[in-house]
């Protein structure tokens, strides 16, 4: 992975000197923005995962604050947090979060970026006329590296903000991944558009795309020719898996050619397990693609997506509770979710830690030069 050299701590001001400070008198405000903001991501690196949590880590470590931003007027309390980060706007916050962690973190071209939505379903749960909150994230799984998230309007999936958050990328030269949800015609074609390749799982919700794959698959296989296969076996938390990727360049007389723009390969996954109790299971899966017909490259891109799961989503559950966090107010709910994918890339790329994440962030609560670290990508000293 390229990297940037370390940053030093007076560099903060530089990632937040846009941010609009949303407070209509700035005259009766008591506390910097840009101090409430490194606040609010060193709590959560910490380890904090509410607003209390993250006042309490600040009132503990505001000496150590203070060698940064300015603590003069002391710490917030949780309820100051929870107003500010429900105010910010999460697109413009966004940028900057994400500007500081592409300076240390550089993502490399032809990077495999899988978009996954995860809800969070506390969030607003004690609100009767909001549903739970879906927050669509971008990730690049080779790096560890957040890229951009949006949040779905109240109640619902991620299928309609898909299109703001792929706006807000640089695909070129990307490999986008998306889940059957995300197999529809425009978002492929804003995909193309955008300069990037895609690959995307194809399910029920597609039903004569699927049934033209499905075809195709088994007229290639019946006359053996046009395709290539690679195998993969796995031993993980005591499940065996074998895996078959196939992969075949799309027929002229393909039924869905002309609705998929960019469509080049079709990949089938044929998945065998075994589970920890001798349960054996099976399954097959399909993908449409718009690169070419190279098995391998088709293999890691589908096998890459689930990264999002369990390199990001299980992790934000486990780690940060994030499925627990009850925060009502739908911005509030994005910028600490933001605050979370931001503090999980700086913590997985951090040279040098041991142990779970949850773990390494225990570790910058307790050790201020691990936390400094953390920030401004420096060894942490362990060996």
């Amino acid at each position: 992975m390229a990297t940037s050299s370390c940053l030093s701590p007076a560099s903060i001001k530089k990632f937040f000197h846009s941010l609009p400070d949303p407070r209509q008198r700035p005259t009766r405000n008591t506390y910097p923005l840009l101090s409430v903001v490194v606040m609010g991501l060193c709590g959560v690196i910490g380890g904090a995962d509410t607003w209390e949590e993250i006042a309490e880590f600040c009132r503990q470590r505001r000496d150590w604050l203070s060698r940064f931003v300015d603590m003069s007027e002391g710490v917030p309390s949780h309820d100051t947090f929870g107003r500010v980060f429900a105010a910010l706007d999460p697109k413009a916050f966004q940028r900057c979060l994400l500007a500081w962690v592409q300076a240390l973190h550089e993502v490399t071209k032809g990077q495999v970026i899988a978009i996954d939505g995860k809800v969070a379903r506390e969030a607003m749960a004690r609100a009767t006329d909001k549903g739970p909150l879906c927050l669509v994230s971008a990730w690049a799984t080779a790096n560890h590296v957040v890229l951009g998230q949006l949040a779905a309007e109240s109640g619902s999936n991620e299928l309609g903000t898909l299109p703001k958050l792929l706006e807000l990328l640089d695909l070129h030269g990307a490999i986008v991944t998306l889940d059957a949800l995300g197999c529809q015609k425009e978002i492929v074609k804003q995909i193309v558009a955008q300069k990037g390749d895609y690959v995307i799982s194809v399910k029920g919700n597609q039903e004569k795309l699927e049934r033209a794959v499905q075809l195709a698959f088994h007229k290639a296989l019946d006359e053996e020719h046009d395709t290539t296969t690679v195998e993969r076996k796995e031993c993980q938390h005591g499940r065996q898996e074998h895996r078959i990727y196939t992969a075949i360049p799309v027929p002229k007389e393909f039924a869905e050619l002309e609705h998929w723009q960019g469509l080049q390969s079709l990949l089938m996954v044929t998945r065998e397990y075994t589970t920890r109790d001798g349960t054996q299971r099976t399954g097959t899966r399909y993908f449409i693609s718009s690169l070419p017909t190279k098995v391998r490259e088709l293999a890691k891109a589908a096998r890459d997506h689930w990264k999002i799961e369990n390199s990001m989503g299980w992790i934000l559950d486990v780690s940060f509770t994030e499925d627990r966090n009850r925060a009502r107010d739908q911005h509030a709910q994005a910028n600490l979710g933001m605050l979370r994918r931001v503090a999980l890339s700086l913590v997985k790329n951090t040279e040098g830690l041991k142990g779970s994440i949850k773990c390494k962030r225990k570790q910058a609560g307790w050790n201020d030069e691990i936390l400094k670290c953390i920030l401004f990508r420096g060894q942490s000293g362990q060996t």
